[in-house]
């Protein structure tokens, strides 16, 4: 079984990317984490969701994971910067700090055409020449976010705002925190500060439990906490609880 990528649905074969179950996997793997370890904006996380969630149908249901370029999810107003992240990022998949990084070993002369390749197909992708339509969010193009394991943080630059929220084994907590802090945070972790701890000092918009071991509650400490993060989970956990009120 194997997985095919191509850049639509009129590929020609000499423009598809084939791969086992188990090449796609490490071929994901190295790309999504690779993204983890900088920033990215909205869009651009929307992507790397995309093929995370690839990655985890793989898992599985291997062989069924075929997809085409065209079908990811684009943000119409920014297409272009788009393409060009990903190809960039597929060049700095090569680096070895990045393997080091991610604790991954990978064998150059197999990976490195795969992600040439697959840079070419994105370069060759033309959304004019699509038939789908793309919504188009401005906003989402402009935020930016950093991600890692249990934590997800946010920087509105044209509000001046900074949220984050941490979470894990049902816990879930939406903080705003200041540019400071925002800074400070690491997905690569190489600095020393620990992300969940700087979090969780900031100011706290809401909270929410449903482990095995308590019953299930929602914390609101600012009424405004969906207004300040509309990016985040706390509303889906609000609504998960209370039965779909909102709490606003």
């Amino acid at each position: 079984m194997g997985n095919i990528i191509s850049v639509n649905k009129k590929t020609s074969d000499e423009c598809i990317l084939a791969m086992s179950d188990q090449d796609t996997d490490c071929f994901l793997k190295l790309i999504i984490g690779c993204a983890k370890l900088g920033e990215m904006t909205g869009s651009q996380m929307g992507l790397i969701e995309y093929l995370d969630d690839i990655k985890y149908k793989n898992g599985y249901a291997p062989g069924t994971v075929s997809f085409d370029i065209d079908e990811m999810p684009w943000n119409a107003c920014s297409i272009t910067d788009d393409k060009k992240y990903l190809q960039d990022l597929l060049m700095k998949v090569k680096e070895p700090e990045v393997s080091e990084a991610l604790r991954l070993t990978m064998d150059q002369e197999i990976v490195f055409p795969w992600l040439d390749k697959f840079s070419q197909m994105i370069g060759i992708f033309d959304p004019d020449s699509s038939d789908r339509k793309y919504d188009s969010d401005v906003q989402k193009a402009k935020l930016r976010f950093k991600k890692s394991l249990g934590w997800k943080a946010c920087s509105d630059e044209e509000r001046g705002l900074y949220t984050a929220e941490r979470g894990g084994r049902g816990f879930y907590q939406l903080c705003e925190i200041d540019k400071e802090t925002y800074d400070k945070l690491d997905p690569a972790g190489k600095d020393g500060e620990d992300p969940d701890k700087l979090i969780r000092n900031g100011r706290v918009l809401f909270e929410a439990d449903d482990d095995y071991y308590t019953m299930p509650y929602c914390s609101v400490f600012d009424d405004n906490y969906n207004e300040l993060a509309p990016w985040s989970r706390a509303k889906a956990r609000y609504e998960r609880t209370y039965n779909g009120d909102n709490g606003n």
